[in-house]
């Protein structure tokens, strides 16, 4: 099990370095969030609303963000900056960023285009595309969204992962537990985006595993953020153009 006591000097109490610690800033931080994405889901039979994306990108993203931040502080006693694992430098993460980019969207291509000869189309993902031909229709609105996803959308998921991943690897550090929370926080992922309808859930997997691996291989924040960004700005404004 893990104690912290060996392996970081932030810790300001002992038992801010506890494997329970770990679990529980899991459990307040993590859980309540995804838990209601999941049941928000199944409750309402009705696709969310473009209305619906806004509040979550405007209130809930920064609430997630704020919470996961204050309780890397206070309950388990790191700085923000103990989220990035390894030493690293803006040039190379910015480097990262962009070929990470180029992964995603590849990676994205050949999953949705093999995935959508197995699967049929869904009533979720047509509704989807309809936010789409929504936000063509409002220049003001579609600048609007895309500076959200930077702001809150990107960094509020990719924040609450490698909280996660970070956690549950102090209190799993073996080879196997670390592949065990990868698998957990990508499923997770995947779950909470059902309402894209199945080929997107998959992928969304897909995607939380590639994110995850990285973050397992080079141990860096901000490049898993700007290249969540990207790419989900260029799939937004590649849908509105089409859409219009």
């Amino acid at each position: 099990m893990y104690s912290a006591q060996s392996e970081s000097s932030d810790l300001s109490k002992p038992w801010q370095g506890k494997a329970w610690t770990q679990l529980l800033a899991v459990v307040i931080g993590v859980l309540p969030l995804y838990s209601s994405l999941i049941l928000l889901q199944l409750r309402h039979d009705e696709p969310i609303s473009l209305q619906g994306f806004i509040l979550y990108l405007s209130a809930i993203a920064p609430l997630a963000i704020l919470i996961a931040l204050l309780l890397l502080r206070f309950l388990c006693g790191e700085n923000p900056r103990d989220l990035n694992l390894k030493p690293g430098k803006l040039s190379s993460d910015l480097r990262d960023a962009l070929v990470l980019s180029l992964v995603i969207i590849v990676a994205n291509v050949v999953s949705t285009r093999f995935l959508s000869n197995l699967l049929p189309d869904s009533p979720s993902n047509a509704a989807v595309r309809n936010l789409f031909v929504e936000l063509a229709g409002n220049k003001g609105l579609l600048v609007l969204f895309v500076g959200l996803l930077l702001l809150l959308g990107a960094a509020s998921e990719e924040v609450i992962r490698v909280f996660l991943l970070s956690r549950l690897w102090k209190v799993w550090p073996s080879p196997t537990g670390k592949l065990v929370a990868v698998t957990i926080a990508a499923c997770l992922f995947g779950i909470i985006h059902l309402y894209q309808g199945p080929v997107s859930a998959i992928w969304k997997v897909i995607f939380g595993l590639l994110m995850a691996f990285y973050y397992l291989r080079f141990g860096r924040a901000v490049p898993l953020i700007l290249a969540h960004y990207l790419t989900n700005a260029l799939q937004v404004v590649v849908f509105a153009v089409m859409a219009r």
